[in-house]
């Protein structure tokens, strides 16, 4: 029991490690929201989202935890990028409107893609819609392990603060204004909401990627390449496949 809660809660520390390093980071560095509110808002809107989602906690065990986090350092070697929360939740069956959803993901950029072409976005936009992404990152995938707040508030913590300064090394050249900052946080928000309104956990990777992908095209500039976004699509095919390997070799004792 020990050893499944703190395999449970590392991967939790690690998920949100990713999620701020790829969606935190532009709001905080190059959004004009600012790394200290923006570590306070992402905080804050994570915890509450975690304990006050209604989404189904995960039960998995020690070998069924070890064999997410193999595979993530594999893949991460690799240059590919595993959703943690996806590759879990798939563990535990893998449903077609599931695998639809996450395979279908890249089409949210259809909504940051419009939402780029706002003429304006007031002041406070930035943090508040950071803060409403942040809600829904830890309602929609970070209460997937959240069975204790302490832990949940310890997990979170220590994943955004690391992962806020670890994003100031690869995102200073991301060249994202207010508007497009608000674009991608509202469509992870949108996303989210989906996701949760089916009970199944999002990429926020790939989403936030794909967004970021449509903001650089309303605007005619490189933001980032493309090849990011294949990684992200290759690591939710890798999720699924995971999941699909050791059910078919009776390798793991899941339980469903």
């Amino acid at each position: 029991m020990l050893a499944e809660t703190a395999l449970a809660y590392g991967l939790a520390a690690v998920l949100v490690y990713n999620n701020s390093v790829v969606v935190l980071g532009p709001g905080a560095w190059s959004g004009g929201v600012g790394p200290r509110r923006a570590l306070v808002a992402a905080v804050l809107g994570q915890l509450t989202g975690a304990l006050t989602s209604h989404i189904e906690r995960l039960r998995l065990g020690v070998h069924e935890l070890v064999y997410v986090l193999a595979l993530y350092a594999a893949l991460t070697a690799a240059g590919v990028s595993l959703p943690l929360s996806v590759a879990s939740f798939a563990l535990t069956g893998l449903r077609p409107e599931a695998a639809a959803l996450w395979l279908a993901s890249p089409a949210f950029a259809l909504v940051a893609y419009l939402l780029c072409k706002l003429p304006r976005v007031c002041r406070p936009a930035p943090m508040l819609s950071l803060l409403l992404a942040s809600y829904a990152f830890g309602y929609n995938n970070i209460a997937l392990f959240s069975t204790d707040p302490l832990l949940t508030a310890a997990s979170i913590l220590a994943g955004t603060y690391l992962g806020l300064r670890f994003s100031r090394r690869i995102l200073l050249l991301v060249g994202l204004g207010a508007r497009d900052v608000v674009a991608i946080n509202l469509t992870l928000a949108i996303a989210a909401a989906v996701g949760s309104a089916l009970a199944i956990p999002v990429s926020f990777t790939l989403v936030a990627y794909s967004a970021v992908l449509a903001a650089s095209m309303s605007h005619r500039v490189r933001i980032i390449r493309a090849g990011e976004l294949v990684r992200a699509y290759l690591g939710i095919v890798a999720a699924m496949a995971a999941a699909l390997i050791p059910r078919a070799a009776g390798l793991l004792p899941l339980r469903v």
